[in-house]
């Protein structure tokens, strides 16, 4: 294999990852790099009846907290959850991405507020300043969403809003 060859290969790799960061969802410890609690677990959920407030936050956690390859940690804090009608799949699909969504079953509004922490590796921050404020928080005060029963039976919900205020120099949650 030439020079050319293994540059061109590497690069697309190079490439790849810095168009496509690799996300991590709730491995124990991966909070650690930036001094803050895990990522939401993505435990199975599995409903006879509407979501209760309590499982709408496991699952907004599941779908939304990821630590990123390229040094972010995103995390939901302060969750104001109400959990409101139904509609039919139908209804809704052209509104939501809901990934493996099990078109013939109902779906669950969802409406509340949250603050998005977003920081940055402990390290990173030690070179702009202190290491311990890696974070800036961004406020989401009307956010709306839906919780959908997959095709294996789990439920999962995703939520969004414009944002609000933002904080910078914040200290990771723990």
């Amino acid at each position: 294999m030439s020079f050319f060859d293994k540059f061109a290969r590497n690069s697309a790799l190079l490439i790849s990852l810095i168009c496509f960061p690799v996300a991590s969802h709730a491995m124990e410890g991966s909070g650690a790099e930036w001094g803050a609690r895990d990522p939401g677990g993505c435990p199975s959920i599995q409903l006879d009846g509407a979501p209760t407030v309590q499982q709408v936050d496991v699952m907004l956690r599941c779908q939304h907290e990821v630590a990123y390859s390229t040094g972010e940690l995103w995390l939901m804090e302060n969750l104001e959850i109400e959990v409101g009608g139904t509609a039919l799949f139908a209804d809704v699909y052209s509104t939501y991405v809901m990934e493996d969504a099990n078109i013939n079953s109902i779906t669950h509004y969802i409406r509340g507020s949250y603050t998005w922490s977003v920081c940055i590796t402990k390290s990173d921050a030690a070179i702009y300043g202190n290491a311990d404020n890696n974070c800036r928080e961004m406020d989401v005060p009307s956010a709306k969403g839906i919780c959908w029963q997959t095709v294996f039976a789990d439920w999962r919900c995703r939520f969004v809003g414009p944002m609000a205020a933002t904080r910078e120099l914040t200290t990771p949650p723990q």
